[in-house]
């Protein structure tokens, strides 16, 4: 009898040990989504050099939109397509969320904002905190992304697609050959590297 009451003690001891430490540790919480417009609280401003306007002024920034011209509406119906707003392999490079395979999202997030600053450089709710911004090993490690060539190419094709044929490699109004340093130039932002 003894040793079932120092077992029932012990099994008792172990049970409350494995709830608290569930219940102690921190959760982890998924990234999502925060949208372009939360990023622009910080890169609006002009002391590190305004990378908002960049996006504003870019063909990135109406990528969404575009979908729902009559262009595209037509050339949908014309090839028998699902509306372009809605068509998964649109959706893919003229979106955010689809291009990010559909992560989380915050109440902040709007997917008309087209090809958002999380396209390029991940799903910012972890690494958007200006502490965590300042230091590119921190920004690294919560999920931020460096944008380069590969992250591009991801939508844009190497090779244009001159007879607007349908593939999911490249866009049919993808006419011309990307050329990702010439490209670049078009879109590049840097932060300015002094703030405080």
């Amino acid at each position: 009898m003894k040793y079932i009451n120092y077992f029932i003690i012990i099994l008792f001891i172990a049970v409350l040990l494995f709830f608290l430490k569930n219940a102690l540790e921190p959760k982890d919480e998924p990234v999502v989504l925060t949208g372009s417009q939360k990023c622009g609280e910080c890169h609006r401003l002009q002391n590190i050099s305004n990378q908002s306007e960049v996006w504003e002024k870019s063909k990135h920034f109406s990528a969404y939109k575009i979908l729902a011209s009559s262009v595209s509406t037509e050339f949908a119906v014309k090839n028998n397509l699902e509306e372009p707003i809605k068509n998964k392999l649109c959706l893919r490079c003229h979106s955010t969320e689809f291009y990010l395979k559909n992560p989380g999202k915050s109440n902040t997030f709007d997917i008309t904002e087209g090809v958002g600053c999380e396209a390029c450089h991940g799903a910012g709710s972890k690494y958007s905190p200006a502490d965590i911004m300042k230091d590119n090993s921190l920004f690294t490690k919560n999920g931020g992304i460096r944008g380069d060539e590969t992250t591009c190419h991801g939508c844009h094709s190497p090779k244009g697609n001159k007879e607007q044929k349908i593939s999911e490699e490249v866009c049919p109004f993808q006419e011309n050959d990307f050329v990702y340093y010439t490209e670049f130039e078009k879109i590049k932002h840097p932060i300015q590297r002094d703030i405080k």
